[in-house]
């Protein structure tokens, strides 16, 4: 009977807990973002979080309320300049604010021991991106907001940005939280984070870099000139192409000048095509792109477009995994 009753005691302990558990929740519910599939580069553009609050707290408790600032969170490529550009505010029906603080670089985060941004790369990461070039810049409110129980209210926050100046796809991060409660990993609650859909930059300087699609090939170095040393890359093992059965590849390319004029044509199942197996389906061809074309030095080459090919010369692989060439411009900076 005895051990009866102090199970019952400690059942009562634990609902106990429990109840006050769920009672002082004052959480975030999902956002979803509202913005263009694509925009030109050094110009603005709006992005847009739709999100609510859902308010559960004890007012029985000594302190029945709960306090804190908002904060949202956004991560692009580093060429956009966020810091500088940007302008992060929010209507809420707890109040609205034109302009959000960006935290100081020199503020750290609790939980993770490193500045606010540097935390936020830590705990949401780049998402489906495939390669890394981002920084996540948060974001705080200016005033402190106290919550009742049943204090649900939606938030819609409006994040105004400068693009960069290159061409790009890519899917941008954004995230909304509570600075009461940092950056806890483990925060389902009070920190809610999604990634967008493909966003592109048109209009900008050089070649599409595209973070989301897996990337067959690449020529570097990236900003180099027609008389330099460059190399070229196929990677058949990021997804299955018409080339992944055979070690035979070789580069079928065009020069172009400045002028869109094609300078040179290099289309051939030779020794001076064939890429050299570096094991895992990865290939690679250094070149001296004016020896390469048989091009003069008085001609420039502006830009090559190009697709790799088996020894028959008739299984094609370009960009996207099509027909397409990939396309590469020389730019030195």
């Amino acid at each position: 009977m005895k051990k009866l009753i102090k199970n019952a005691r400690f059942l009562y302990l634990v609902l106990g807990v429990a109840v006050v558990i769920f009672l002082t929740q004052c959480g975030l519910n999902a956002f979803t973002i509202e913005m263009p599939s694509s925009g030109n580069a050094n110009e603005e553009t709006t992005f847009i979080l739709h999100g609510s609050t859902k308010s559960q707290i004890d007012n029985g408790s000594a302190d029945p309320t709960y306090s804190t600032r908002l904060l949202v969170g956004v991560m692009v490529p580093r060429s956009w300049n966020i810091k500088q550009n940007a302008t992060v505010g929010f209507t809420s029906g707890k109040g609205n604010e034109t302009a959000m603080t960006l935290i100081p670089m020199s503020e750290i985060e609790p939980v993770w021991g490193v500045n606010w941004h540097e935390a936020a790369k830590k705990r949401f990461g780049i998402g489906p991106n495939l390669f890394d070039d981002f920084e996540w810049v948060v974001y705080r409110s200016n005033n402190v907001y106290t919550f009742l129980n049943g204090d649900d209210i939606n938030i819609d926050v409006k994040i105004t940005t400068k693009l960069g100046p290159e061409n790009m796809l890519v899917k941008l991060g954004f995230f909304m939280g509570s600075s009461k409660e940092n950056l806890r990993p483990e925060d389902t609650d009070y920190t809610k984070f999604a990634f967008s859909n493909p966003f592109e930059v048109k209009n900008g300087t050089g070649d599409l870099i595209d973070f989301i699609n897996p990337q067959l090939s690449k020529i570097e170095p990236i900003k180099s000139l027609d008389n330099d040393i460059v190399t070229f890359t196929f990677d058949a093992g990021v997804t299955n192409t018409s080339l992944s059965n055979t070690d035979d590849v070789f580069l079928c390319a065009k020069a172009y000048d400045q002028n869109n004029v094609v300078v040179g044509e290099v289309c051939e199942q030779t020794a001076k095509t064939k890429l050299s197996a570096l094991g895992g389906k990865r290939y690679r061809l250094d070149l001296w792109p004016k020896g390469f074309f048989n091009v003069d030095a008085a001609t420039t080459i502006s830009r090559i477009e190009y697709h790799y090919t088996d020894a028959t010369g008739t299984m094609k692989v370009g960009y996207g995994n099509t027909a397409d060439p990939f396309k590469f411009s020389f730019i030195c900076q």
